[in-house]
């Protein structure tokens, strides 16, 4: 058998990976890290957010691959907040397992209604939002509410710039809302610890439409109130009542989304109490919420790859 050397002059062989496909600038240069896999609602919200993969609208949707799931979660935002579809979901579960990708769902729906205007935003975004009615997102002027039950305490009130006191989830919700006026109109209930009534929810959200209404981590607030009494946030029972508010009041506002995180995991749940706190919240979203479909396995290289490259 003849055989045949072949002689590559030195840099004439393969080119390397890196040249091939790119890496993001933060993975070139070595500073990215695997807990900005972690995204966080309330250091977005509050501009604290040290990565520009999480904090700029349209830095995070260029990293984001939109899979089946967050494309019919964005799909179904537009029609109910940008165009008041009635007959879109007024409330959504996001009910997964354990890094399934709640969080980061959340945040694009908020950066989606960041007043970005469209074009902006990378072009599979662009042709999604066309296809969804085409809202002129810069103008509509979205009120946001994040609200992340591990950064709220249930054991002190929120004191604000200008000193009033906020005690409650739905008392933090108005004044995200609206600031004071929002806050005002449901004062009363704030300060007595007890839901106000969908009436009253209904009225908050068609005065301060179109709006969408983030809670995360809920399960991790409720289980502080579990057995305790005196407590400035309301009663464990409260959280319940202000849930069947919650959902029934979205229903009544055309332009409105709630949009809950309730986990499957243990590790998220945090003992007795939070599996309690669980069970209350899932039993009352799931019997009005549209349920929302995480990322399948064949999806999830494409997430990170979207993230590194």
């Amino acid at each position: 058998v003849k055989r045949t050397t072949v002689t590559l002059d030195p840099g004439s062989g393969l080119r390397p990976w890196r040249e091939v496909i790119r890496p993001h600038d933060d993975v070139a240069r070595g500073e990215f890290t695997a807990s900005e896999f972690a995204a966080d609602l309330h250091l977005v919200r509050t501009g604290q957010a040290t990565s520009p993969e999480y904090g700029d609208p349209v830095e995070f949707f260029t990293r984001t691959y939109l899979t089946e799931g967050l494309r019919d979660l964005l799909a179904r935002a537009l029609r109910r907040v940008g165009g008041g579809d009635g007959n879109a979901s007024p409330v959504v579960n996001l009910q997964t397992n354990f890094g399934g990708g709640k969080t980061h769902s959340m945040l694009a729906l908020y950066h989606l209604f960041s007043g970005t205007p469209p074009k902006d935003f990378p072009q599979e975004l662009q042709e999604l939002i066309a296809e969804t009615g085409n809202p002129d997102l810069a103008a509509l002027g979205v009120k946001r509410v994040a609200l992340v039950g591990t950064y709220l305490k249930a054991g002190s009130p929120l004191i604000k710039d200008d000193g009033t006191e906020v005690r409650t989830l739905w008392g933090e919700m108005a004044w995200q809302l609206g600031g004071k006026k929002g806050f005002a109109m449901v004062a009363e209930s704030d300060q007595a610890g007890t839901s106000p009534g969908s009436a009253d929810l209904a009225d908050l959200f068609n005065k301060h439409s179109p709006c969408l209404i983030l809670i995360d981590e809920w399960v991790a607030y409720a289980r502080q109130l579990f057995e305790k009494a005196g407590l400035p946030a309301g009663t464990f029972d409260s959280q319940g009542s202000f849930a069947q508010s919650l959902t029934e009041a979205a229903k009544a506002a055309p332009k409105c989304l709630v949009v809950a995180s309730i986990p499957q995991s243990r590790i998220e749940i945090g003992g007795d109490n939070g599996h309690k706190a669980l069970e209350v919240l899932k039993n009352i979203f799931t019997r009005v919420a549209k349920p929302w479909r995480a990322a399948t396995g064949d999806e999830g290289f494409e997430i990170v790859r979207r993230r590194l490259f």
